[in-house]
């Protein structure tokens, strides 16, 4: 499949910042692909998302958007992608149908019937209200409405569920499985919520200090990661070098994430077991080791080429 997203050396810094905000980020997206943006809060996710869309100029490197450089696409390219980001936007006076009139009249291409998107993220009964009065929830569904008018190749959803609560996030990821992977879009979705990408994400990508810490299938967490825990008594020196980034508890136990390759340094004291995702990413984003945690070729990426990262 051809990559819809290709970046490589990506490199940006804030002005007035000495420290970069992303550093030498690689990234491929596959068309049809949804992957997952994972990190802590600072780690760079918004950042990337925003020079990805054309918002943050002056990055060096390479950023292909679409078989083009981002830097070279003009207003044109926000007819062929969707972008929804954490806030939700509307005009408080304006119902949700004239919020998405409005917005329509913004393209130049055709754009899809605002009822038949509002339908499609469950605010249809809700088309006449205005949008001062929406929760947080309703406004994250309109916001994705907005994003699909001009019926985009490609979506940007950054950190959509934040500040939601259990039910409503549970109500917007339920959307955005079943309108958006039906569709078959390609699509980015930021978050720092492991649990969201695990629902509607194929691919993963996480991101700690603006740097790449992870990229591949969700399944090679578990096939090519484990975590180990024991008594520190029982750390070699070969055992202690291969963890990531390793805890040490007060009662004289560490925890730390390893290879599976190397689960041979570790003796009978010690506890090997498979990582959550969220054991990975911050062991992961806590080391300062980035280079040591680019993936291994697998044998899900070696028997699909397409899908590699």
């Amino acid at each position: 499949m051809p990559e819809t997203i290709a970046v490589c050396g990506l490199s940006f810094t804030y002005r007035g910042s000495v420290r970069p905000a992303l550093d030498d980020v690689g990234l491929s997206v596959a068309e049809g692909e949804i992957l997952g943006l994972l990190g802590p809060s600072g780690a760079g996710k918004s950042t990337l998302q925003r020079v990805l869309t054309g918002l943050l100029a002056g990055y060096r490197g390479s950023v292909r958007v679409l078989g083009r450089e981002i830097r070279d696409w003009g207003r044109e390219v926000y007819e062929r992608i969707g972008v929804a980001f954490e806030t939700p936007i509307s005009f408080g006076r304006l119902t949700l149908r004239e919020n998405l009139r409005y917005f329509a009249g913004m393209y130049a291409c055709a754009t899809r019937d605002p009822d038949e998107l509002l339908e499609a993220v469950g605010l249809l009964e809700d088309a006449d209200t205005l949008g001062a009065h929406l929760s947080k929830g309703m406004g994250v569904r309109l916001n994705l409405a907005r994003a699909l008018l001009a019926d985009p190749e490609l979506l940007f959803l950054d950190e959509p569920t934040s500040g939601l609560d259990p039910v409503a996030r549970l109500e917007v990821l339920d959307v955005f499985r079943d309108f958006l992977i039906e569709e078959g879009r390609t699509i980015l979705f930021s978050t720092h919520i492991t649990s969201d990408l695990e629902r509607i994400a194929d691919h993963l990508h996480i991101i700690g200090g603006g740097r790449t810490c992870f990229e591949g299938l969700m399944t090679d967490l578990a096939e090519q990661w484990a975590m180990a825990r024991g008594p520190v008594s029982a750390l070699t020196p070969e055992a202690e070098a291969a963890l990531v980034g390793a805890r040490r508890g007060s009662a004289g136990t560490f925890s730390g994430l390893i290879r599976v390759s190397d689960t041979a340094a570790f003796g009978p004291d010690v506890l090997i077991e498979a990582p959550s995702t969220d054991e990975a990413v911050a062991a992961m984003t806590r080391d300062s080791r980035s280079d040591s945690l680019r993936p291994q070729s697998s044998p899900a990426a070696s028997a699909a080429p397409a899908q590699e990262h």
